[in-house]
C-alpha cells in the first residue's frame, strides 16, 4: 500500500470530534498532560495533510463558485497577519486564533468533496461524541464531586468553589458557551441522520441536544434550540408534508401542556429559564456598547485590525476586546473587505441550500443557528464549534443551483 492510499484510509477528519472531546474529558485527570488546544491544532493540521495527500481535493478548475469564495476567505484570514503585525498585535494572538478559527476551515473542503457515505460517518461520529460529552456533563452536574468543582474554579469557569455556583449552568469541561452550541448543532445533525438512515432513534438524540442546550443555561443556545424546534416543525408539516396538519396542532397542545406542567411541578426551573430568555434583548443591548466601541476604534475599517486582534487573546494588548459577539468581532478583525467576502460566501451557500431545502434543511439550520448564536457569542473562534459549521457550509456548496440539477 503506497503512502497516499494509507493516508486516505486513515480518514483523520472523521475522528476530529471523538478525539478532541476525549482530550477535553481527560483534562479532569491532568490538564498539564492533556491539552485541548494542542490536540485541536494537531488534528486540524493532520486533517489538512490528509486533504492534500489523500487525493480528495480536486484541481482548482473543478472548484465551484462557493469553493473559490471560501478559498478567498481562507487566504484573507491568513494574510491578515500582515496588518495585525503592522498594527502592533503580537504574533501569539494571531497564531492562537489561526489554530482555532482558521485551520478548522479545512472541514469546508472535506464536506464539499466528500460523498454521502463519508458525510454520514462524520455526522455519526460527531453525534456520538457530543452525546457522550452530554452524558458525562450531566453526571458531573448532578453529582457535583469536589474534584470537579475545584477543577472549574481553578480554570476560571466559576467564581466560587461551591455546589450552588457550579449548578448555575452546566459548564462541563468545555465551557457552557461551547456546550450549548454543540447541543444545538446536535439537533440539526440528528435530523440529517434520521432522514438518511430512516432510524427514529436519532430523534432521541435531537431531544438530547435540546436538553444539553437548555442545561448550558446560555441564552443564545436556548433561543436557538427553540428556533430549531420551530424550524423543523415547519419543515415536517409544511415543506416535507410527512404528517397531517392536525398533528401539528396536537403537538402544540402537548407542548403547551408540558410547559404548564413544568410551571406547576418545577416552578423554580421554569422561572429560571423564562427570565434567562426574556433577558436576551437586554443582554444584546448591553453588549452592543462593547461592539460599537470596538468598531469606532478600528485601525482600518477596510481591512480590520487583523485576525484575533479583538478576541480574548488580545486582552492586555488591545483597548477594545469583544468578549461576546462573534459577528461584531469578525467585522472588527476583517473589516469591510473581509465581512463582504464572508457574507457573500454565506449567501452563495444558503441560496443553494434553500433551493434544495428538502434535502439540505439540516445543514441550512446548522449554518443559520451558528450565525444567530454568533450574534452574542464568539462561536466562530472555538475549535469545537468551527468545524461542524464549516462542514455544514461545505455540504451546502454541493447543492444544485436548480433542484434535481447539478452542483
Amino acid at each position: 500500500m503506497n503512502v497516499s492510499k494509507l493516508i486516505k484510509k486513515l480518514d483523520i477528519a472523521l475522528w476530529y470530534y471523538p478525539v478532541l472531546i476525549a482530550v477535553y474529558m481527560l483534562t479532569l485527570v491532568s490538564f498539564s498532560v492533556f491539552r485541548p488546544g494542542i490536540a485541536a491544532s494537531g488534528m486540524a493540521v493532520l486533517t489538512w495533510i490528509w486533504l492534500v495527500f489523500s487525493g480528495t481535493l480536486p484541481g482548482f478548475k473543478n472548484f465551484k463558485t462557493p469553493d473559490i469564495i471560501m478559498s478567498l476567505w481562507l487566504i484573507y484570514n491568513l494574510f491578515s497577519a500582515v496588518w495585525a503585525g503592522a498594527f502592533g498585535m503580537p504574533a501569539s494572538v494571531y497564531m492562537g486564533e489561526l489554530f482555532t478559527a482558521v485551520l478548522p476551515m479545512v472541514f469546508y473542503y472535506i464536506a464539499a468533496f466528500s460523498d454521502e457515505k463519508r458525510t454520514r460517518k462524520f455526522y455519526m461520529l460527531f453525534a456520538a461524541a457530543v452525546l457522550v460529552l452530554g452524558l458525562f456533563s450531566i453526571i458531573l452536574y448532578l453529582s457535583g464531586p469536589g474534584f470537579y468543582i475545584d477543577y472549574l474554579f481553578e480554570h476560571g469557569f466559576i467564581s466560587k468553589a461551591d455546589l450552588q455556583t457550579m449548578r448555575v449552568r452546566m459548564v462541563s469541561v468545555t465551557g457552557s458557551t461551547v456546550l450549548g452550541y454543540l447541543g444545538v448543532a446536535l439537533m440539526g445533525v440528528s435530523v440529517r441522520l434520521a432522514t438518511d438512515t430512516g432510524k427514529r432513534a436519532w430523534f432521541a438524540a435531537f431531544a438530547a441536544g435540546c436538553l444539553i442546550a437548555f442545561m448550558s443555561n446560555q441564552r443564545a443556545a436556548m433561543s436557538a434550540a427553540i428556533l430549531v424546534i420551530v424550524y423543523f416543525n415547519i419543515m415536517l408539516f409544511f415543506v416535507y408534508k410527512k404528517l397531517h396538519k392536525k398533528f401539528f396542532f396536537m403537538e402544540l397542545g402537548i407542548i403547551a401542556a408540558g410547559v404548564l406542567l413544568l410551571f406547576i411541578a418545577a416552578n423554580g426551573v421554569f422561572m429560571k429559564v423564562f427570565y434567562r430568555l426574556i433577558s436576551l434583548p437586554l443582554a444584546i443591548g448591553e453588549r452592543s456598547d462593547q461592539w460599537v466601541g470596538a468598531a469606532n476604534n478600528m485601525v482600518s475599517i477596510w481591512t480590520g485590525n487583523g485576525l484575533g486582534a479583538n478576541g480574548h487573546r488580545a486582552i492586555g494588548y488591545a483597548e477594545h476586546v469583544i468578549a461576546d459577539g462573534g459577528l461584531a468581532k469578525l467585522y472588527c478583525e476583517t473589516g469591510i473587505i473581509g465581512l463582504s467576502i464572508f457574507v457573500f460566501l454565506m449567501l452563495l451557500c444558503l441560496k443553494r441550500g434553500f433551493m434544495n431545502i428538502k434535502r439540505f434543511a439540516p445543514e441550512v439550520c446548522i449554518v443559520l443557528m451558528t450565525l444567530v448564536i454568533s450574534i452574542g457569542s464568539n462561536t466562530l473562534s472555538f475549535a469545537l464549534s468551527v468545524p461542524v459549521f464549516y462542514y455544514a457550509l461545505g455540504r451546502l456548496s454541493t447543492a444544485a443551483l436548480k433542484e434535481g440539477g447539478t452542483a
